[in-house]
């Protein structure tokens, strides 16, 4: 929490507007004086740190030990869906894109074999993984398609509608 607390404190800086310049328009920036290389420098560093530090965390607090066999590709790509989900460029998307990817298949494993019995069908312990994997791929594929911000996005759109809910204007 300290990180992304420090993370939101950094992006509001002058060095995060210039890493939003920077990823917006690269030129654009360096005509108003950014300069590119340290922006991306800076940023790849910052962002090195922070993955590295949440690597280590992982490696020694969850796992106890670090072992090559606990990075898989199967942990690469939750963490993919967990960006792609929470929302791309922003960090209360970290947050909600691992609860999501956290609390889907918890619910998934509950909600079908229910909705499987009041069809009159029975699912086993493989049907639930499939329809779980199926539901991922099409979660992603509406995240990409439909909401290319995530999570995140959506949250900062329901909060607005939320403060002007009964006057519109």
């Amino acid at each position: 929490m300290v990180t992304a607390l420090l993370a939101k404190n950094l992006v509001r800086s002058a060095i995060g507007r210039e890493w939003m310049a920077i990823r917006d328009m690269d030129v654009a920036a360096a005509v108003i004086g950014i300069r590119p290389m340290y922006a991306k420098l800076s940023a790849f560093a910052v962002s090195s740190f922070i993955v590295g530090m949440a690597g280590a965390l992982w490696a020694f607090v969850y796992l106890g030990a670090w072992e090559p066999a606990a990075f898989s590709v199967d942990i690469s790509f939750r963490l993919l869906f967990m960006v792609i989900i929470g929302g791309l460029g922003s960090i209360m998307g970290g947050f909600f894109g691992a609860a999501f990817i956290v609390v889907l298949p918890i619910f998934l494993s509950q909600a079908l074999p229910v909705i499987a019995s009041a069809l009159g069908l029975t699912i086993g312990t493989a049907g639930i993984s499939h329809a779980e994997l199926m539901i991922f791929g099409a979660l992603i594929v509406w995240f990409l398609i439909v909401e290319p911000h995530g999570l995140a996005r959506l949250w900062s759109t329901g909060k607005q509608k939320l403060r002007l809910w009964p006057f519109p204007h």
